[in-house]
């Protein structure tokens, strides 16, 4: 599970559920909101490290301590970084 704030919620929470993809494309990870919703990012972008997969919205990523708070639209959401 990993924190997330959904639809501007002001505090996080640990309700959405995060996998790892590779395929010969790349790296991805999806995040799967309690309610069926999902986003997709890609990883490993040369210049931004991660970006949004699918939609216009564009990630706003500020790297913190052992996480990456990425933003897209009114949702966040603290994700692990790599070891």
């Amino acid at each position: 599970m990993v924190e997330c704030a959904l639809a501007g919620a002001a505090s996080f929470a640990p309700d959405c559920s995060m996998e790892l993809h590779e395929d010969a494309d790349g790296r991805a990870v999806i995040v799967r909101h309690p309610d069926g919703g999902f986003r997709r990012f890609q990883l490993g972008v040369p210049g931004r490290g991660l970006i949004t997969a699918d939609g216009m919205e564009q990630a706003e990523v500020i790297p913190e301590d052992g996480v990456v708070e990425v933003q897209v639209g009114a949702d966040r959401y603290r994700l692990p970084t790599a070891p």
